[in-house]
């Protein structure tokens, strides 16, 4: 990441983009880096449930979690963005957003690329699944609270930026589980973007995205070693306002993690003394 120095943090700062809630039919689930890059390079921020938590981090937490996270995920995001056919999921999905009142967008994917997206009309949409009914009732205004079980969770959580040093990438699904048992939903860098998404949009539009999810976070956690990225997505979220936190890892079967205080904090070399009192 950027240091907080860097000229353009500043203009990130002063001009955010839009944050981008992704739904996507899990049928078209091997989509998901593709739709994400896609977003990037329209100037916004892409929150991809599926990059997030894989298909529910492999079953290791409870399906009510992801569901409360994702509930929560479109109540703080700027718009929703359906791409392909709309499945029993999606519907739920437009439905949260129509009730919080966000824009809500239709693309398909151009026939022959698979990286390429066009935006469609709301009469153009494929049903997956979906009774033409049920369809209409979401667009008349009907309560659809008692149709499907997402739609009885009524709770939100907070948001919180994991921020850990590329050496610990491995560690991304574990510090997600963790953010959930502990009743925070993690924007986790490394699964919304894996590692700058293999190259499919510039790391300019990626730097950009962590410091506008940083923005959006109530929190900022940081795990294991402290990098010269981590300290920058410290000092941007203390520049902001808003926790931070810091812990360490307890054992590797399972990975367990314990908090810690600014004191006791482990520095990756490449970070210049004089900076490591911004933590103290």
């Amino acid at each position: 990441m950027k240091s907080f120095d860097d000229p353009s943090y500043t203009k990130d700062l002063e001009h955010p983009s839009k944050n981008i809630f992704i739904s996507l039919s899990k049928r078209n689930f091997y989509e998901r880096a593709a739709i994400s890059a896609y977003v990037l390079r329209q100037g916004h921020t892409p929150i991809s449930p599926f990059m997030n938590f894989d298909y529910n981090l492999g079953g290791n937490v409870p399906k009510e979690a992801i569901r409360i996270a994702n509930n929560s995920l479109i109540k703080r995001s700027d718009e929703l963005w359906v791409f392909d056919e709309v499945s029993d999921g999606v519907l739920v999905e437009i439905y949260l957003a129509k009730k919080h009142k966000k824009p809500v967008r239709y693309l398909a994917r151009v026939p022959g690329d698979d990286h390429a997206f066009v935006p469609i009309m709301q009469d153009q949409v494929r049903l997956e699944d979906v009774s033409p009914w049920m369809w209409d009732w979401l667009h008349s205004g009907k309560d659809l609270a008692r149709w499907h079980p997402r739609l009885r969770f009524n709770k939100t959580w907070p948001i919180v930026y994991p921020a850990y040093s590329k050496r610990n990438f491995y560690w991304q699904m574990h510090i997600s589980k963790y953010c959930l048992d502990h009743k925070m939903i993690p924007l986790n860098p490394f699964m919304l973007f894996r590692y700058f998404l293999g190259g499919a949009a510039p790391r300019e539009q990626v730097y950009r995205a962590n410091a506008d999810i940083v923005r959006l976070s109530d929190a900022v956690w940081t795990f294991g070693e402290i990098s010269d990225g981590v300290l920058s997505e410290v000092t941007l979220k203390k520049k902001l306002g808003g926790q931070v936190a810091h812990y360490r890892t307890e054992g590797s079967n399972p990975v367990s993690f314990r908090k810690v205080g600014p004191r006791t904090l482990v520095f990756e070399d490449e970070v210049p003394a004089a900076s490591r009192n911004q933590l103290s």
